[in-house]
């Protein structure tokens, strides 16, 4: 894993799993470790670097049982690739985030300020993980970007 690594999400992409999340009526957290952990979004990395809703039933995706929104630059690939792209694109997500695969609960309220036209920046290290938002339209009380 480098020392810091840095995962960007679409805001309205993002914006729809956790619209998903906040009305499944059931909602489960990763390895079954949480009864309800209530609505959230889940990191996880496998053959990519995603975000996915924890509400159950789960969100369709075109292609996949659930609906993921990949960290630019950390799509899986299809099967179907040269294993030359693969070895590639293995290397980067473990230089990113480790080798190990995962799934880590993020809370709905973590992403409150979340705009459509807005990212969301999530940084990770060895040992500590924030989220940032940003951009997005200006706040109507203040007139200045969410932060």
């Amino acid at each position: 894993m480098k020392s810091k690594a840095a995962l960007v999400f679409e805001g309205n992409a993002v914006l729809e799993l956790l619209t998903h999340a906040r009305t499944a009526p059931k909602h489960v957290s990763p390895y079954g470790l949480t009864a309800d952990p209530g609505p959230g979004l889940m990191l996880v990395k496998d053959d990519g670097i995603y975000l996915m809703s924890n509400g159950e039933p789960g969100l369709p995706g075109a292609d996949t049982v659930n609906r993921v929104v990949y960290a630019r630059g950390y799509e899986a690939l299809p099967v179907d690739a040269p294993v030359e792209e693969r070895m590639i694109r293995y290397d980067k997500v473990k230089d990113a985030v480790g080798g190990d695969d995962f799934a880590e609960f993020l809370p709905a309220g973590s992403f409150e300020k979340l705009t459509v036209d807005g990212t969301v920046r999530i940084e990770l290290t060895a040992s500590r993980m924030s989220i940032c938002i940003i951009g997005g339209k200006p706040n109507q009380r203040t007139g200045t970007p969410s932060t």
